[in-house]
């Protein structure tokens, strides 16, 4: 049995990878309807309510992936996992996902997971907390942890090309600014091979080959879509948010040569380019009315 402390896009992916399991997911609310089409197949519940009858399900869960942000304290089912630890009798691995966010500011250098973390992000640095909780639950009791570090993540209906759609989209104008992503389905192949193969302890970077400035990416989208491309404007301007202002703040280029290193090379959008063709080609290629 596999559960999701938070169930949103990246496991909406990894749900079909996972036909042949029993899956609970847990929300902070439960909508009326399924929000994504796999979930149909898959137990959910309120957060609130699956831990108030957690000691049916525990005993049974073999692999449990927590996607949900943390708080000031750190992450907010730790102590539910480490306090029933002897009820987590089949637990095989425990994967937590968190941000690139941590490095913070490295001037555009190159990061790997031991570079030093300067973030002074307060999300940020409440994902370090979380981090070290459950890298703390597999040194003090054998809990098969794994970190898992996001960049800026994209797909199917969450790409640039919806964002191209907004007649009042503008850019951030701002030289040798190097930002990671990774594609949704990467992902999910990714936490997959994880979960068939534990490597307990292990903090992964999970990002694609190519780091770059968003410019680079905005001349290929809109090259495919034969768009104009769209005004800029300097990050001290009036229509960027303090949240928008906080990431340029934070300048990296995130390496993933460890995680091919232990799970494999095989991306499936190993670079912006492969994986904004295929949902080009999937969704945007014959609608000749967003070709303008």
């Amino acid at each position: 049995m596999i559960l999701f402390f938070g169930g949103g896009y990246c496991t909406e992916f990894l749900v079909p990878l996972l036909e042949k399991k029993k899956i609970i997911s847990t929300h902070s609310k439960i909508p009326y309807k399924a929000q994504f089409k796999d979930f149909e197949f898959v137990e959910r519940y309120k957060l609130i309510d699956f831990l108030k009858q957690k000691k049916k399900y525990f005993p049974k869960i073999t692999h449990i992936l927590i996607s949900i942000p943390p708080n000031d304290k750190g992450d907010l089912v730790v102590k539910e996992i480490c306090d029933d630890r002897k009820i987590l009798k089949n637990i095989k691995w425990i994967g937590y996902f968190s941000t690139t966010g941590v490095y913070g500011d490295h001037r555009g250098r190159w990061v790997k997971e031991n570079s030093e973390l300067k973030t002074k992000n307060k999300r940020s640095m409440n994902r370090i907390k979380a981090e070290r909780q459950y890298l703390d639950i597999f040194k003090n009791h054998g809990l098969p942890s794994h970190i898992f570090r996001l960049p800026g993540i994209y797909g199917p209906n969450r790409s640039i090309f919806e964002r191209l759609q907004d007649p009042n989209f503008r850019y951030i104008d701002k030289k040798n600014q190097f930002f990671s992503r990774i594609h949704v389905e990467d992902i999910a192949n990714f936490i997959f091979k994880s979960m068939l193969k534990p490597t307990p302890g292990n903090v992964f970077n999970l990002t694609d080959n190519y780091p770059c400035e968003l410019e680079e990416i905005l001349i290929y989208a809109c090259n495919l879509l034969k768009k104009n491309m769209p005004k800029k404007i300097s990050l001290d301007s009036k229509l960027v948010s303090e949240m928008t202002k906080s990431f340029y703040k934070e300048n990296k280029k995130v390496s993933n040569q460890k995680i091919k290193k232990v799970l494999g090379s095989d991306f499936f959008y190993p670079t912006y380019k492969s994986g904004l063709r295929a949902i080009f080609n999937k969704y945007y290629k014959y609608q000749k009315n967003l070709l303008k």
